[in-house]
């Protein structure tokens, strides 16, 4: 008999040890999928207005749009919502990422604002873009709307 085969017998029962008598039940809970979920708001651009009135000086605000993006399965009210969450995807779930495209040199502001999880981070997004070009180069689908 070789010497060796006891060894390698007990060395093949402790291997296979952990799997005997292992079952689904014994795995422990079910953890969920993280979960994406986002709120965005676009303020701006500004409405085209016209030159105000001697009774009002006051320009009106631009107004806010606000949608809730889902992910995995894309969903929520967002129009895009299968771009948007493939956005965040590629970009590891970075709201604003670099981008080469050149816009035109007009200001026209756009504000943002992304708050919720995604793929269960904390996302807190804040930023200004000089037009709605600039917004769409650096962010994508994810503020068309």
């Amino acid at each position: 008999m070789n010497p060796y085969a006891p060894t390698a017998l007990l060395a093949a029962l402790l291997l296979a040890a952990p799997a005997v008598g292992a079952s689904a039940s014994d795995a422990g809970p079910v953890v969920p999928a993280p979960t994406t979920t986002l709120r965005l708001t676009v303020t701006g651009p500004a409405p085209d207005t016209t030159a105000p009135s001697p009774e009002s000086t006051a320009v009106p605000a631009p107004a806010a749009r606000t949608v809730t993006l889902q992910c995995d399965p894309a969903g929520g009210d967002h129009p895009r919502a299968d771009a948007a969450c493939a956005d965040l995807d590629a970009s590891q779930g970075r709201v604003d990422r670099e981008s080469g495209t050149a816009c035109i040199l007009l200001y026209d502001p756009v504000e943002v604002r992304a708050e919720g999880l995604w793929r269960g981070r904390p996302v807190s997004f804040a930023r200004q873009y000089g037009n709605s070009c600039e917004l769409s180069a650096r962010t994508g689908a994810i503020f068309a709307f």
